[in-house]
């Protein structure tokens, strides 16, 4: 058994496990995870028990998985959202996220909600890579890169592969940008594309309603939220192939900017 301290957003997190598993921590974690000496706020274990099955535990039990993948994968699901819950002076929202000429697409959605495969669509067509998981926002509504491995999940719900986006010929961004669009879709293969203009409320109850501390932190989450939908565009609808929707996107993106521009 090894033992990895990590300090991220504020907080510290140690993972007991075997070093084969740490070692699929360390590939799985953004890059704003540091390896730390201080005292951890939370810990979580990883353990083959004689059922053969890989246990993860915390302070209130979270699960396992048939193999050391699965068992790792459920293990930082429970850390990942608790530093997510519990960051310091960062909100973070449920989805994906990709920038281009300097503005963040932001495609809020939980599990299953096909944020991933749009935005990885949105890279192949000349994003950066922020991250398929979470857009991190800091008290002024900027948005900072949270780039983990990609993870994308048929649309059948099959198993989910993890992909380097340099794989898909992407990069990773770094620093923070401003959101210039918000979109709010959800796949729908036979409607495809259908989407209608969000005013500025919708797209931050679009975002509200995919915030991890909307609940336990609602003050900071308001702030945060607001400046990031104040000035930019948002849509909200289905869409199709996503490779289609990113294109649309971009260009709506580009519409946006455009305007904002011509507007002082």
């Amino acid at each position: 058994m090894g033992r990895l301290v990590l300090r991220a957003y504020g907080r510290v997190v140690a993972v007991d496990a075997p070093d084969d598993a740490l070692t699929i921590v360390r590939t799985r974690l953004p890059e704003t995870y540091t390896s730390d000496d201080g005292r951890p706020d939370r810990e979580w274990r990883l353990r083959r028990e004689s059922s053969g099955m890989w246990m993860a535990y915390d302070e209130d039990g979270v699960g396992g998985g048939a193999d050391i993948a699965d068992g790792v994968e459920i293990l930082l699901s429970s850390l990942e959202l608790w530093v997510a819950e519990h960051a310091r002076d960062r909100i973070f929202v449920h989805a994906g996220c990709a920038v281009h000429d300097g503005h963040a697409i932001v495609v809020p959605g939980r599990t299953m909600s096909g944020k991933s495969s749009l935005t990885a669509a949105l890279v192949r067509a000349g994003a950066t890579y922020f991250s398929d998981e979470f857009a991190v926002l800091d008290r002024r509504g900027r948005v900072h890169p949270y780039p983990r491995p990609m993870s994308i999940r048929p649309y059948d719900g099959s198993a989910r592969d993890r992909v380097s986006v340099d794989r898909i010929g992407g990069r990773v961004g770094s620093g923070s940008a401003r959101v210039g669009l918000v979109a709010h879709l959800r796949y729908d293969g036979q409607t495809g594309w259908c989407v209608e203009d969000l005013s500025p409320g919708r797209a931050a109850l679009a975002l509200i309603d995919n915030t991890v501390a909307a609940r336990s932190r609602p003050r900071a989450m308001l702030n945060a939220v607001g400046h990031a939908t104040s000035s930019g565009g948002a849509v909200a609808g289905t869409r199709g192939d996503a490779d289609e929707a990113a294109h649309r996107l971009l260009e709506r993106l580009a519409d946006v900017v455009s305007d904002g521009a011509s507007a002082v």
